[in-house]
């Protein structure tokens, strides 16, 4: 009984192992069900990820699955579509005339210094003798006052005829002197003081003097009258009306047409190229006219700084030109027989030419002999392709490119 009382009493009593693994299996569940969904809301997050990253990726499935040779022969390469396009040109081999082309300056060879041989007053002067006048061979520039050279060669011209009548005067005396000597002494020679031939000898000499003297002053005369023996121009002058000259004394400086030249420098190497120089023919242009020219000479010492080399040359009709003008010249050398006429675009920076060779740009540093009609005469060369006409933007050996149509 008392057994059975005391399971009653256990009974109405809770018990304490069963009613906490109750608790504890709720609370678990209660635990549960936010991890769950944090868990969910990640997989979605994470599912939208992968399928943004897939739909921006390349389809890599054709690339698998097709053989690899497929792209490289349906499809253009990316280099062909890269490849600059560059105009060529293919230039023929001809026979070209040699032309070097540089500037110099009109120069006068030589000044003339206007000096008076005698002195006098100036009474007349040329309209031409003024700075920049142009006079011609034999005009009269300057008249001194004659007056004085008159009188001077009157009395010369006195002092000859005197001199010759007494040189006649000492040969008739001479003449009878011997006579009457041959009279007396037929068998014997004439001697010379008794010939009279000193005194002869004197008369003749002192004609003689006087004769350059009478000479002299006829010179003076005539160099009262102040002319030059070529055409010229006026640089400077001081001569005018009443002024007084005096031998010795600079009244003026001139110069002759035919003295003007062209002074240009060239190099050792341009001067190579059209050896020997001497007479080369030589187009001059000059504020927009054109001359033609011959090199005259080439200067015997090369400039201490430079090495340059003058060259002169004298233009055939240059009566215009005015000293110190600068000038554009190209001197025509020999013919040149293996040559190629290229444009200006061809030539690259650092006097280089880019050709094409099996499709990529390479560089070749070819012979420029010249330039002709603004263009460049270029000794052949072997350019496969062609010549690349204009620059290309990041031109180096070896970059590929595509050709553009031909130029020629």
């Amino acid at each position: 009984m008392s057994t059975v009382a005391e399971l009653h009493e256990k009974s109405d009593q809770p018990n304490p192992s069963i009613t906490p693994a109750k608790n504890d299996t709720q609370t678990a569940k209660f635990r549960k069900k936010p991890l769950i969904g944090i868990l969910q809301m990640a997989a979605v997050v994470i599912l939208m990820g992968l399928a943004f990253v897939f739909s921006r990726a390349p389809d890599q499935t054709a690339s698998v699955s097709a053989p690899t040779s497929a792209p490289v022969q349906n499809a253009p390469s990316t280099t062909a579509k890269l490849a600059p396009l560059v105009p060529i040109i293919r230039p023929p081999i001809s026979a070209q005339q040699l032309a070097i082309s540089s500037t110099g300056s009109v120069v006068v060879r030589s000044y003339v210094t206007l000096i008076p041989q005698v002195s006098g007053k100036v009474i007349a002067t040329s309209a031409a003798l003024r700075n920049g006048g142009s006079f011609s061979a034999g005009e009269t520039l300057v008249t001194l006052e004659k007056r004085d050279f008159i009188l001077a060669l009157a009395q010369a011209e006195a002092d000859v005829a005197s001199a010759e009548a007494s040189l006649e005067l000492s040969l008739a005396e001479g003449s009878a002197a011997v006579s009457n000597y041959r009279m007396l002494n037929s068998d014997k020679p004439v001697p010379p003081l008794v010939a009279k031939a000193p005194q002869i000898a004197q008369a003749k000499a002192q004609l003689q003097s006087t004769i350059a003297r009478r000479d002299i002053q006829q010179t003076n005369l005539d160099r009262s009258v102040f002319s030059l023996p070529f055409s010229g121009r006026v640089v400077q002058s001081t001569a005018d009306e009443g002024q007084i000259l005096s031998v010795g004394q600079s009244f003026g400086r001139v110069f002759a047409l035919d003295a003007v030249e062209i002074a240009i420098s060239l190099s050792p190497e341009q001067l190579a190229k059209i050896a020997p120089a001497k007479n080369r023919e030589v187009t001059i242009t000059i504020d927009g006219e054109t001359f033609e020219g011959l090199v005259d000479r080439v200067a015997a010492e090369r400039d201490s700084r430079s090495r340059f080399s003058q060259v002169f040359v004298t233009a055939k009709n240059g009566s215009s030109l005015t000293p110190g003008s600068f000038v554009s010249v190209e001197l025509h050398g020999p013919v040149v027989n293996d040559a190629f006429l290229l444009p200006e675009s061809a030539l690259q920076v650092g006097q280089i030419f880019w050709i094409v060779r099996n499709g990529n740009l390479v560089e070749v540093t070819a012979n420029i002999l010249g330039r002709l009609n603004d263009q460049y005469l270029v000794a052949a060369f072997d350019y496969d392709q062609g010549i690349v006409a204009g620059s290309v933007p990041g031109a180096r050996d070896g970059l590929p490119v595509r050709l553009a149509e031909t130029k020629g």
